[in-house]
């Protein structure tokens, strides 16, 4: 086991005999209450597991989970760090701790022992793992072990389905009502003459292994009609586009994963979905650094596709992205909360729009999107979209400082924010302005082109279309639609798979005909009642109209 992950593990494992000691015997009680069934695990455990969890669990609370620990935290280094496989009997071979049950007994597959662990890790220290907790400095995944332990959880287990604690926001965005943006144009004046500019977006193009051109032959055929047919159409580019780099998701220990896109998904990107702008700022902007950003914005440039977040000089980021139809001028800008620990070269501040959204102490700074406000207003735009890359990783509602930045963006001047990140969906609110119409803040919609296979709630996304229009020299957004999307990444067997986006009521219709597993169909009523229906009720009472 190299140094870096050493270290990892020495972090999470102080920070487990912290809890133990701290809080001892709450621990044994909720392991107790799962094992008896009082306490409902996570709904996304296969029956073997949950009766191994239920089986381990009481067997820990029955013996101390803290002579348990003491007794395998001296071997966790060895046995993480080992090739070989070893089974539970093998360790817990002391007749102080009587015998294991016997789902356990001969358990020693590491993907397995390594999911338990994680599982048991999360009911030891359980309000941090299974609720979002308040950021109170700086916003530092990359650098947090225990963090990234977290992140392990909810991405195999548990994409959270509530809010922070005490904040309100469930109930908050569930009285949330997008309807009235639903007209046929702006104003009841049948008289008025209406010019319009449309707009699509969805959420974050992904680079992994196998989203490769041959695995993705049918990948947006399903959402053209929607998403591809609006005169900006837009999406998040998560990752560089270097040919001097390997395409793919890349990592090395004790560094967070780097991705880079082929040429030849970018152009299925740009061709076949017909994107015409991508948001460049995202926590991926700097993966391979100013050469990676400069590759990227040579292929954008040569596609003739409109861009922003990410610029060769400081002139080009002074010189925001206007786009222009029928006298109608769209502002776009783009902004990401981090760049996973990257630095950017000094003086060269201008290669990512950087925006520390996350973070709390100290707060970020708005004076980019100032001053970019400020140039688009210059040339005249009549409306600005902000593209905000924020917030936390599986998580199905933002933080209470990520809704303060969102009003802290309208503040700047900002009309719309589209949101994403977290690699699930998050709803959408409308923020109150003086003499304005209200502005549409959507906080993420999910993933886009992507693989993630293990974690469900990753699999429903969303896109949405509308318009802004002008009306006797006053501009708002009106037409506002919302498409539920199901991320279909079928495993063909011989490393060749079915990647491909669809709609959601197609797949909930038919789920056979596009290969889900029978694990698959079975998360589709979670997906449909609990993720669309109830926590993003605002996006799905507009689209239960636009797909009836």
């Amino acid at each position: 086991m190299n140094a870096y992950l050493m270290e990892a593990l020495r972090q999470i494992m102080q920070q487990i005999k912290t809890t133990l000691d701290e809080h001892g015997d709450e621990i044994t009680t909720t392991l107790q209450r799962v094992a008896l069934g009082e306490l409902k695990p996570v709904e996304t455990l296969s029956p073997e597991e949950l009766e191994c969890a239920r089986e381990l669990f009481g067997w820990v609370a029955k013996h101390d989970p803290l002579k348990v620990w003491a007794k395998v935290e001296p071997l966790l280094p060895e046995l993480i760090g080992s090739a070989a496989d070893i089974a539970l009997d093998e360790i817990f071979v002391d007749p102080g701790f009587g015998e294991l049950p016997p789902s356990l007994k001969k358990l020693k597959d590491k993907r397995t022992l390594a999911r338990l662990g994680v599982l048991l890790a999360s009911y030891i220290c359980y309000d941090q793992f299974h609720y979002p907790q308040p950021e109170t400095g700086v916003y530092n995944i990359s650098g947090s072990a225990f963090e990234k332990l977290k992140w392990v959880y909810r991405y195999w287990f548990n994409q959270l389905e509530v809010a922070e604690l005490g904040s309100g926001l469930e109930a908050f965005f569930a009285s949330q009502r997008l309807e009235f943006f639903n007209l046929t144009d702006p104003t009841p004046d049948p008289d008025s003459t209406i010019a319009s500019v449309s707009v699509s977006c969805a959420g974050d193009l992904l680079a992994v292994d196998v989203l490769t051109p041959e695995n993705t032959e049918h990948l947006f055929d399903a959402i053209t009609d929607f998403y591809s047919s609006a005169d900006i159409v837009s999406a998040n580019l998560e990752s560089t586009v270097d040919k001097n780099q390997e395409p793919g998701r890349n990592q090395q220990p004790g560094e967070p994963a780097r991705m880079n896109t082929s040429e030849a998904m970018f152009d299925k990107f740009r061709h076949e979905a017909k994107i015409n702008f991508f948001s460049t700022a995202t926590n991926h902007a700097m993966d391979y650094g100013e050469s990676g950003v400069l590759a990227t914005l040579d292929v954008l440039k040569r596609s003739g596709a409109m861009y922003a977040g990410t610029a060769a000089s400081q002139a080009e980021q002074n010189e925001v992205v206007i786009f222009e139809k029928d006298g109608i001028k769209v502002a776009l800008l783009a902004y990401t909360f981090d760049l996973n620990g990257h630095l950017v070269p000094e003086g060269k501040s201008y290669l990512a729009n950087e925006v520390r959204f996350n973070d709390v102490n100290p707060p970020p700074d708005y004076t980019l999107i100032k001053k970019q406000v400020a140039a688009a207003q210059a040339k005249g735009a009549d409306w600005i979209i902000a593209y905000c890359h924020w917030g936390w990783e599986f998580e199905m509602y933002p933080h209470v400082n990520i809704v303060d930045a969102a009003h802290k963006v309208i503040e700047c001047g900002v009309d719309t924010i589209l949101g994403n990140h977290p690699h699930v969906s998050q709803p959408a609110q409308l923020i109150p302005r003086t003499g304005k119409q209200d502005a549409l803040v959507i906080y993420a919609f999910g993933d886009f082109v992507s693989y993630h296979p293990e974690s469900r709630n990753s699999k429903l996304a969303y896109s949405v279309k509308f318009n802004i229009g002008k009306v006797k020299g006053s501009t708002g957004l009106f037409n506002l639609q919302a498409l539920p999307l199901y991320i279909v990444n079928r495993d063909l067997g011989k490393k060749r798979f079915d990647c491909r986006i669809v709609k959601f009521f197609d797949v909930l219709e038919r789920p056979t005909e596009f290969g889900l597993t029978e694990l698959e169909i079975s998360q589709l009523p979670h997906l449909r009642d609990k993720v669309w229906n109830d926590i993003l009720s605002p996006l799905s009472s507009i689209a239960q109209r636009f797909d009836a």
